[in-house]
């Protein structure tokens, strides 16, 4: 019998979010049983909506990219201080009392456990299937960053902790599991990237074998184990064959049609993401240049997040992915181009911008994590991965938040191929493919670190990079604004004290 809590929880669900684009695609699969009262379809809806507070700056962002070679908000004097918040993630030195970090532990075993509730609540065949996969994405997450993951059983009392725990060692299994039961129950749907579909759950299995080895590697703590770590060959073949099933998905001729408004539609390469919707349900995408762009230019921003030398000298000149001027830019009055922004910067007519104190608004490769003097305003590079929305009103864009797509499915065969797997192609050959189509040049050899540096400038800002430096044995490093090594406990984050005092079962990760 649910707790007077349960049926609040599943009111506020009601009330938070409405039907989506999505409704027609899952109105099969209701079953009746003790919860047959249960608009199921509406929780389903639920489920997917809360996924849009994962493109929040302050949420899983700060996990994926901050910590990286990638990224960096530095304090501009008085601006982005936020008592060190942005800081102290670039240089590793966060505690178990940071609100952003927490955020993202609450908001991922929120809706794993949202997700879960549409399984509790009678669910069958494809609902119950999608279902499935969002609880085990969300899980995934949770897994990556935080090495382990709390659960409930359909009859437990809400106002009691988690019973279930499943720890970093046996995790990855039971989330391959888990999906591998339901993979035939979910729609076909290739055209429908806001959909769990099976592309979608092939996608995410091909990360879960990939990483397999990395959440085995678990110390007597339960901490996380520093690389190199030991690939199986049969887990590198579960991933070449899982992106191999991919169906109805090719790599876009123009990169950024992967992140216009409008992507959803204009994109061959999208596999799941978080569906916005201009001027109705939407999250928070826009703060992807929002953040980033200086207050005098067209959209005004922020004036915040830089991106890395190191990522930009990963470039050569001519790859659509370094630049790329989109004519829908200039149309609506602005002077950007899509990509990475260095050097001086101009209106659509071609005049020089200027700061606010009137010099020039020239972005500069180098920046302090703490800047100070007369150009606090210009220091660092400046990243518009995904393309402002002009025709929405407020904070509604129409770009979907991308997830998964399928450039990372072939980078992640072509390392599985490296990594000892199976296939009639060369890791070589996928890489160039790739390149070709981006206008970069092909390379004549491939390395782990070649590897590693494409995947950064395909999947720049797309939060990942933590995800793919722990794998290849790099995140614990050096790179701009972060001179000094991190100790092996960096390569977790901590749980926060909050869901300690409140789970017995939970324990801290080593070094926190």
């Amino acid at each position: 019998m649910k707790t007077l809590f349960s049926y609040i929880l599943i009111i506020s669900l009601f009330l938070t979010f409405g039907c989506s684009d999505l409704e027609e695609e899952l109105n099969d699969g209701i079953a009746e049983g003790p919860d047959a009262d249960v608009d199921v379809q509406q929780l389903l809806n639920g489920a997917y909506g809360n996924l849009r507070d994962l493109q929040s700056q302050d949420n899983l962002l700060v996990l994926t990219e901050h910590p990286t070679d990638e990224m960096a908000g530095p304090t501009r004097g008085r601006d982005w201080d936020d008592a060190g918040i942005w800081r102290v993630l670039h240089r590793h030195s966060w505690t178990t009392a940071h609100a952003f970090i927490n955020n993202a532990w609450r908001t991922l075993n929120r809706n794993a456990f949202n997700a879960q509730q549409v399984l509790c609540s009678g669910a069958t065949g494809s609902v119950a299937a999608q279902a499935t996969f969002l609880r085990v994405f969300n899980d995934f997450l949770v897994l990556d960053n935080f090495g382990k993951i709390p659960r409930r059983a359909c009859d437990e009392n809400l106002l009691n902790p988690p019973s279930e725990l499943l720890t970093r060692g046996e995790a990855s299994a039971v989330l391959i599991s888990e999906l591998e039961a339901v993979l035939n129950d979910l729609p076909t749907d290739t055209d429908e990237p806001a959909l769990a579909t099976q592309n979608a759950a092939r996608a995410l299995l091909a990360k879960l074998y990939l990483n397999k080895a990395v959440y085995a590697a678990t110390d007597a703590e339960g901490g996380a184990e520093e690389g190199p770590y030991n690939f199986a060959a049969a887990d590198m073949d579960k991933v070449i064959a899982y992106v191999d099933g991919i169906t109805g998905r090719n790599l876009d001729a123009n990169y950024f049609d992967n992140f216009i408004p409008d992507n959803g539609n204009a994109s061959d390469e999208l596999i799941f993401v978080s569906q916005n919707t201009s001027g109705g349900a939407a999250g928070n995408a826009r703060a992807y240049w929002f953040m980033t762009l200086h207050y005098n230019q067209n959209p005004s921003g922020w004036n915040g997040f830089v991106a890395l030398s190191d990522l930009y000298n990963r470039f050569e000149q001519g790859d659509q992915r370094l630049h790329t001027d989109l004519p829908y830019l200039a149309s609506n009055g602005s002077g950007l181009n899509a990509g990475l922004l260095v050097g001086q910067q101009y209106d659509v007519d071609g005049n020089p911008l200027e700061d606010r104190a009137g010099n020039p608004l020239v972005f500069t490769e180098d920046f302090n994590l703490l800047e100070t003097g007369s150009n606090l305003e210009v220091t660092g590079i400046r990243a518009i991965k995904y393309p402002p929305d002009f025709t929405t009103e407020g904070d509604a864009p129409d770009n979907d938040f991308v997830f998964l797509r399928y450039a990372d499915a072939l980078l992640m065969k072509a390392e599985a191929i490296m990594r000892g797997g199976t296939s009639g192609e060369t890791a070589l050959d996928i890489v160039n493919q790739l390149r070709t189509i981006r206008g970069a040049s092909t390379l004549v050899s491939l390395s782990e670190q070649d590897l590693l540096d494409e995947r950064s400038r395909e999947l720049y800002w797309e939060g990942w990079r933590r995800n793919d430096l722990v794998r290849f044995n790099s995140f614990l490093g050096t790179w701009q604004e972060k001179p000094s090594p991190s100790d092996k406990t960096r390569l977790l984050f901590p749980i926060p004290s909050e869901a300690i005092s409140t789970n017995p079962e939970l324990e801290q990760n080593p070094g926190y």
